[in-house]
């Protein structure tokens, strides 16, 4: 095999691991910005949100509510996965999961509350 193909393979394989922040990070994470955070954990991990790494205009990471339970109260995250948007450190929204805990939105409505609060940074 041509090496240009075997690397065009192997970068195009390569699975975009989902950064968790802790409590120490969340912050300095949050404080700037559009900022996406999933609030996860391992035994749900079938339901997690996989389009988080194809979010525009935006940071997202993971929260592990069990190495962070006091980001899971200080938010008061009942259930797994729930995605919150901030803007500089604000909450602006919030989507829950189901009962049967997968998350009840898309990825087109968690990128359009994104795109919102870009748009509204120009007016």
């Amino acid at each position: 095999m041509n090496k240009f193909l075997f690397l065009l393979l192997l970068f195009s394989t390569t699975i975009v691991a989902q950064e968790f922040v802790t409590s120490s990070s969340f912050d300095s994470k949050t404080a700037k910005g559009t900022v996406v955070i999933e609030f996860y954990v391992e035994w749900n991990d079938g339901n997690k949100v996989e389009f988080l790494p194809a979010l525009k205009d935006c940071n997202a990471y993971r929260v592990c509510i069990v190495k962070s339970s006091d980001l899971q109260s200080e938010y008061k995250v009942t259930s797994v996965p729930t995605v919150i948007i901030f803007n500089n450190g604000v909450e602006q929204s919030r989507f829950n999961p189901t009962i049967m805990m997968q998350l009840d939105a898309t990825k087109k409505e968690v990128q359009a509350i994104i795109d919102k609060i870009t748009f509204n940074k120009f007016q």
